[in-house]
């Protein structure tokens, strides 16, 4: 589907029925709905990172032999290792709220390619089929999802932004897709990419080691070796034979030879330039949530002993021929058995995959403590917790700036407005590119908000309540209305600053700063207000 048909059928508001894939992630562009549709045709889902414990591998199957250390969440933020959480053999990939919305549809890409795998492959055939497994996601990435992509008009008709974010961006590729007139272009460009990056798979096995393909900053075969080394160990396990026989054949993630998936990327690239969708995936969503709890299970048992190996052994031979919600409570209601009698991981841990109902109120907890604790200290209320929790969505925010919304919905009064001003300051906007340029040289006195500033209002004085808990001392509540900006200086100095209602209702309007010249001066020092243009 092309063109103005492609258009017309994404502003029709099309749906995808994808567990964990907003729907207006894949309505940014042609490219996104085609993954879309044929994700959906495949049964996929994603899982919500945050919600999902990730659970430590057995000290064989690691490349160090050592046990990494569990990610901790930083001010609301839980790193996503490169190489310690993402699998190709995995049928469930992942949302990260911190990610852009492009991630949707390359994740949904990754299932659609699959990944090659045979007992007793070498580590170049690893890094080979990891390498085969990135060149149509990332095709997709910097080319065919920018045909047709709605930007903002800073950036508009200038393609991939590569490592820089911008959030007009993203709220414009929200409204729909846009009639391209750079197709045919792009189009060409990123089958090109992708031709050159198989040949240099098909040379590489010839030569008998990775050979180079450099496009901008990216070099796949240095990401494929990486992931072979990483993932050696676990990929040439018994139980990873013995999983793909059970759990892999023969629903099309899995491929028995490079040829097979390179053919898989030939396939889909074609319908990615206008040709035919090819086959989805046949395997049902019960079997990818059976494969995915079944995994976490085959981990869990290498490093178990006596006769709970056994058991295991039987939860997972029932997931691999029953797959479907009974056996999964029932699946899950043996390992709790287990777990009364064995050493064990904990249950809330292994079934915290993170869609559904599975997902770790533990996890949660910590990294709200991490980013909002002068609030908690104020609700006292750990069910809140888990009220947030099961309503948490997919959206692409900060975990403290989800939870200060729910409280203010859900609990408002004095700890949402401490909750809205922590997350805030934990994870302020970016500067405005003009920042540096100060004041001085003003073509005339015009003046604007800078870029991205936030507005926070309370009717507390909420930043004596905040200095008061953060030191330990009881706080006591002084009533008065409090308008707060919050902004980022050039250098990347978080601003923080007092405004009058006058300046908060203009900022939350977004009129132009009609202020005192007192306050106008003061905001100008602080670079939260900006001349509209300087002499050059």
């Amino acid at each position: 589907m092309t063109g103005a048909r492609a258009i017309d059928t994404l502003r029709a508001m099309e749906t995808f029925g994808i567990p964990g894939a907003p729907d207006d992630e894949l309505r940014r562009s042609p490219a996104a709905a085609l993954v879309g549709r044929l994700a959906a045709a495949s049964s996929l889902l994603l899982s919500h990172f945050e919600h999902r414990v990730h659970l430590p591998l057995p000290l064989s199957w690691t490349a160090s032999g050592q046990e990494a250390p569990p990610a901790a969440w930083q001010r609301g933020q839980l790193p996503e290792g490169k190489y310690e959480h993402f699998r190709h053999d995995n049928a469930v990939g992942s949302f990260h709220p911190g990610h852009r919305a492009k991630w949707t549809a390359h994740e949904l890409c990754h299932r659609l390619v699959g990944f090659a795998w045979h007992a007793g492959a070498t580590t170049l055939f690893h890094a080979l089929s990891a390498r085969l497994a990135e060149v149509l996601p990332v095709a997709l990435w910097y080319f065919f999802d920018e045909i047709g992509l709605r930007r903002c008009d800073e950036h508009a008709g200038q393609g991939p932004l590569f490592g820089a974010f911008c959030a007009a961006c993203e709220d414009a590729a929200r409204r729909g897709p846009v009639a391209a007139t750079d197709e045919d272009r792009r189009r060409a460009e990123g089958r090109a990419f992708v031709e050159r990056e198989l040949l240099a798979v098909r040379r590489s096995r010839e030569l008998g080691r990775p050979v180079p393909h450099r496009w901008a900053t990216l070099d796949l075969a240095s990401d494929g070796t990486a992931y072979a080394a990483a993932h050696a160990p676990r990929l040439s396990t018994p139980e990873l034979a013995e999983f793909c026989e059970r759990f892999h054949a023969p629903w099309g993630l899995w491929h028995r030879s490079l040829d097979a998936m390179e053919a898989r990327v030939v396939a889909l690239t074609d319908a990615l330039c206008g040709g035919a969708p090819p086959t989805p995936l046949t395997g049902t969503r019960d079997r990818w949530i059976a494969q995915d709890l079944g995994w976490r299970l085959v981990q869990v048992r290498a490093e178990t002993e006596g006769e709970a190996t056994v058991e295991l052994g039987r939860l997972i031979e029932r997931l691999a021929t029953e797959p479907g919600p009974e056996t999964f409570a029932a699946v899950e209601a043996g390992y709790r058995a287990l777990f009364e009698d064995w050493i064990l991981p904990e249950p809330d841990d292994v079934f915290a995959v993170g869609y559904g109902a599975w997902r770790s109120v533990r996890q949660m907890r910590e990294g709200i403590e991490s980013v909002c604790p002068a609030a908690l200290k104020l609700l006292g209320d750990g069910e809140l917790i888990n009220e947030f929790v099961k309503q948490d969505g997919y959206l692409r925010q900060p975990l403290g700036r989800r939870f200060a919304a729910f409280l203010a919905v859900r609990a408002p009064g004095p700890a949402a407005q401490v909750a809205a001003l922590e997350a805030v300051l934990a994870q302020p906007p970016a500067p405005d590119p003009a920042a540096g340029l100060g004041a001085a040289g003003a073509r005339d006195g015009r003046r604007r908000w800078a870029a991205g500033l936030e507005l926070l209002r309370a009717d507390v004085d909420v930043l004596a309540l905040l200095e008061a808990l953060n030191a330990g001392r009881t706080p006591r509540l002084r009533r008065r209305p409090v308008n707060l900006v919050v902004g980022r200086a050039h250098d990347g100095e978080v601003v923080l600053a007092e405004v009058s209602a006058a300046a908060a209702d203009a900022l939350a309007a977004g009129a132009a700063p009609a202020l005192p010249s007192e306050e106008r001066a003061s905001l100008e020092s602080l670079g939260l207000v900006l001349p509209v243009a300087w002499e050059a």
